[in-house]
């Protein structure tokens, strides 16, 4: 932003910029299921979601143009959530959070979706911050290994060898048991 017009750097103006609005009703379910993904209540990942988006107005003027929007958006997050996991050393990652599995499911397979999310997140629950954040920004945020290298502060190369880590546990995890 240049000087002169009336924009202090990371203050938010009294009016948020053009666009803003539709900003937040486009990323705000993508964002919601991330934090929704690490918070283990509805409320904590709503409140997150909501600080996400005035953190995001408040540095509006000072974000890089060249940053695709979701990226920016998930990792500012991403850092709220551990910034209250660091404060408290109390806030867990929890399992993908109260989606309804089931929801779009036929009827009489409703049951059967509904436990396979349920084995899903419980076995997210088990991998480690790192390889469950990006394997959750590249699934859930949908970003490039680039995007989430630099969310996440870590090489491209990184990102790719923790989601395909975050992978194998997972289907070592969900491989159904030999039949004996």
């Amino acid at each position: 932003m240049q000087k002169g017009h009336g924009v202090s750097r990371g203050k938010p103006t009294t009016d948020p910029p053009a666009g803003f609005a539709d900003l937040v009703r486009e990323h705000w379910e993508p964002v919601f299921r991330y934090l929704m993904s690490h918070a283990r209540r509805t409320h904590d990942a709503e409140e997150l979601t909501q600080e996400t988006f005035l953190r995001a107005l408040g540095h509006w003027p000072t974000r890089d143009p060249d940053i695709r929007l979701r990226a920016w958006l998930l990792r500012i997050a991403r850092n709220l959530y551990l910034d209250g996991f660091r404060r408290r050393q109390t806030v867990a990652f929890g399992p993908l959070g109260e989606l309804d599995p089931g929801g779009d499911a036929p009827p009489d397979r409703a049951a059967e979706v509904a436990d396979d999310a349920s084995q899903v997140r419980l076995a997210l629950a088990e991998l480690t911050e790192l390889p469950r954040s990006v394997f959750l920004l590249r699934v859930e945020g949908e970003l490039s290994f680039a995007e989430i290298a630099a969310a996440v502060g870590i090489s491209e190369e990184a990102a790719r060898w923790h989601m395909h880590q975050a992978r194998a546990k997972l289907a070592a995890k969900l491989r159904p048991a030999p039949d004996r």
